[in-house]
């Protein structure tokens, strides 16, 4: 299966390269493809030799091979050897790497069949019982008695409770629903009163009112603004998955995005932040977190309301555009989880009611919550947005900004990413169907890589960690009107992009105006697409912190023992001063004498990182007391043990061309604690005769599920062990 599936993608590339040469006037197709196909042999021949040599638990004190400098990040990309000097350069990645086979899972389709079945179907906004599958929920001796519709709400004050306000009739056919009705229950009873089924449905339906102001709105924009375009936009997200696992889990998905519906891929898009909420939060709004803190403490104790304003759907909404959101599940999502979400709805379409009430039902939940009865969680989703399609999609006079990001296939384990390619790619093709994609650009995207598991662990989850994918799909006619945005975007596929560049795509297409686009400029941390990025930029530019930078290297060390335990609690003592903890016996600070004997093995391995003094930001100390923990360092110490350095596992020296100027060596140090055996990666600068420092945030890439449930903080929790 690993060498069909490896065979299978590189056939897609070549394919893929050959429509493009052949559209671009390039060399024979049959000679480029022989020449692609020799280069993609002798690639892993070279993969293969280079990485089985090099064990990530490489023992302290060996010098490890490293493997060979190859350099083959993306179609067009140069080669290290011919990138200018100041180029970033993302290191190469082979999806199918070998090494990864002990780390990944490769799970079967989603089959949801066996849970409880589904027996009520919407047609035409009529409820219809299915009694063909009666059998399949009736217990021996009992009947089918009937049915019955409810109506679910929001709670007022509340996006985390729900309420039934009506209750229709009982029906054992059908039943039509009325059209102010937009999210409803069915149950279903047999001859015991026992219920046997419950079915939700989330509805798109036109609300008079609400179309009324955004035509309002529409007409006002348009007269005063002549664009030349009015396109929906679609931005559809999922949770934890690298570019690199998205080519290796969901080929269906990616191809039919690639080969049918012409998608344009950023090969060089690194993530900002480890956790979810601040890398949406910048694609939305532009903006970190912090930035927003005078208006609003980002905690369960404030809801997401306060900055709604700054959020693109309200722009989108503001000139007549149609609004909507969906998430996937009540507690997890960016704005729930440590939060309390919104009290008012921040969208025309907000869905959350059939999400939290069927996330509750044991009935339809079983034991898999990615199953909604018979169908999966996700397929609810995606109807959810082909109906938004249907009824809107096709008049460029009601356009819609639409949000989904999907949480729960892969937020606890990334290859359960392979169950749901059938779903997507199913969703993909019913989204082409609808005949809308002439009206509508689709931004699909993630936020992160990887950040816990046995991926995470190895060589190349250093790399997916940082890089999520993001791919733009445009109506069919868009590049043959506006030639050069789309050239530009392009060219941009090869440089250094972020979140927040996507926030500034979004609002050109918003405001959409042709014509020739300014360069970017290395001042802006946030570059429209449509607007070519310096090729020079750095991560530091680009708002992207050193730690999960993707520009750069790692190579394998030999330290001696003193340096190596130096770095390690240099680290350690920085995280327990997180918790309240700061022994006399690690070190925040320490000086090595510039005689001091250790060696350093400089390979020539690939992987990430930037570094610069001044992007240290986010997590220090004063925000922490201030906005996010709110807990005194007192308090935080009774409730969380002190961590004690179990061994220091990995050390690697960083090394930027970007940055040759630093004299202070930086390393991304990898340590065990206990208790709790945590696993936690940061990175340290360190300079002979002088002090070293811990830079930016530290991560645990390790689950600490139940270790931390005495704090609430969602950043301090993983270095959190409760006191017992």
């Amino acid at each position: 299966m690993w060498k069909r599936m490896r065979r299978r993608a590189r056939e897609g590339r070549r394919k893929r390269g050959r429509k493009r040469r052949e559209k671009d006037g390039g060399q024979d197709s049959g000679e480029a493809g022989e020449k692609e196909e020799a280069a993609d042999s002798a690639l892993n021949v070279t993969r293969l030799k280079s990485l089985n040599s090099l064990p990530d638990n490489t023992a302290a004190g060996k010098v490890a091979k490293p493997p060979a400098r190859v350099i083959a990040t993306a179609p067009g990309a140069k080669q290290a050897s011919k990138a200018q000097p100041y180029e970033c350069i993302f290191p190469a990645t082979d999806p199918f790497d070998p090494q990864l086979k002990s780390a990944l899972k490769v799970y079967p389709p989603l089959d949801c069949s066996k849970h409880t079945a589904n027996i009520v179907y919407l047609e035409n906004f009529v409820a219809k019982v299915n009694h063909s599958k009666l059998s399949l929920v009736l217990s021996d001796g009992y009947n089918f008695s009937h049915c019955r519709c409810k109506e679910i709400k929001r709670k007022n004050g509340s996006d985390k409770d729900v309420k039934y306000t009506w209750t229709s009739e009982t029906f054992t056919d059908s039943l039509a629903l009325e059209p102010w009705q937009e999210n409803i229950m069915t149950e279903c009873f047999d001859t015991k009163k026992r219920a046997i089924s419950r079915s939700y449905f989330p509805l798109i339906r036109v609300k008079n009112e609400t179309e009324r102001f955004l035509k309002k709105n529409y007409k006002k924009y348009a007269t005063h603004n002549s664009p030349l375009e009015t396109l929906s936009i679609l931005v559809l997200g999922i949770d934890g998955m690298s570019k690199q696992h998205f080519e290796r889990s969901m080929p269906k998905t990616r191809n039919f995005l690639l080969e049918k519906m012409g998608a344009i891929e950023m090969y060089k898009y690194n993530k900002l932040a480890f956790e979810t909420f601040t890398n949406v939060l910048a694609l939305l709004t532009g903006h970190t977190p912090e930035e927003f803190y005078k208006d609003w403490h980002y905690n369960q104790t404030e809801f997401v309301d306060q900055i709604n304003e700054a959020f693109i759907w309200t722009d989108a909404r503001k000139i007549g555009y149609r609004t909507g959101m969906m998430l996937d599940t009540y507690n997890l999502t960016a704005f729930h989880y440590q939060k309390k979400g919104f009290k008012e709805s921040p969208v025309d379409y907000y869905q959350r009611q059939t999400v939290i009430a069927s996330e509750r039902d044991k009935l339809m939940r079983g034991n898999d919550s990615n199953c909604a009865g018979d169908i999966s969680e996700v397929t609810q989703i995606h109807d959810y947005w082909l109906q938004m399609a249907r009824t809107f999609g096709k008049d460029r006079t009601t356009p819609f900004f639409a949000y989904s990001f999907a949480v729960r296939i892969t937020h606890d384990d990334c290859n359960l990413a392979y169950e749901g390619d059938d779903v997507y790619y199913k969703f993909l093709q019913d989204l082409v169907a609808t005949d809308s994609l002439d009206n509508m650009v689709i931004v699909w995207f993630s936020d992160h890589g990887p950040r816990f598991g046995p991926i995470r662990e190895t060589y190349n989850g250093r790399i997916e960690t940082s890089t999520p994918y993001i791919f733009f799909v445009f109506p069919p006619w868009f590049e043959r009107k506006y030639p050069k945005l789309i050239s530009t975007l392009k060219i941009n596929q090869n440089r250094l992009s972020s979140h927040f560049d996507t926030y500034e795509t979004l609002r050109d297409l918003l405001y959409f105006k042709a014509g020739e686009k300014p360069s970017g400029k290395l001042s802006e941390r946030g570059i429209s697409l449509f607007r070519e990025i310096p090729k020079e930029r750095t991560c530091q530019q680009a708002g992207i912190p050193s730690e999960f930078c993707a520009c750069g290297r790692l190579s394998r060390l030999n330290l001696t023992n003193q340096l190596q335990s130096l770095l390690g609690m240099a680290l350690l003592d920085r995280i327990n001063s997180f918790i309240g903890h700061r022994n006399s016996s690690t070190l925040s600070s320490f000086v090595l004498s510039k005689n001091s004997k250790h060696t350093i093995n400089e390979g020539n391995s690939f992987l990430p990182v930037n570094f610069s003094d001044s992007n240290v930001h986010r997590h220090s100390t004063d925000i922490l007391s201030d906005s996010t923990s709110r807990l005194p360092s007192e308090q935080l110490r009774k409730k969380c043990s002190p961590l004690t350095l179990l061994a220091v596992e990995r050390v690697y020296h960083v090394t930027n061309d970007q940055l040759q100027s630093l004299k202070t060596k930086t390393y991304r140090v990898t340590i065990k604690t206990t208790p709790g055996f945590g696993l936690f990666e940061g990175l340290v600068n360190y300079e002979p005769g002088d002090s070293g420092y811990v830079m930016g945030d530290i991560v645990r890439i390790n689950l600490y599920r139940g270790q931390a449930e005495c704090v609430q903080d969602p950043w301090v929790r993983q270095f959190c062990f409760c006191v017992k």
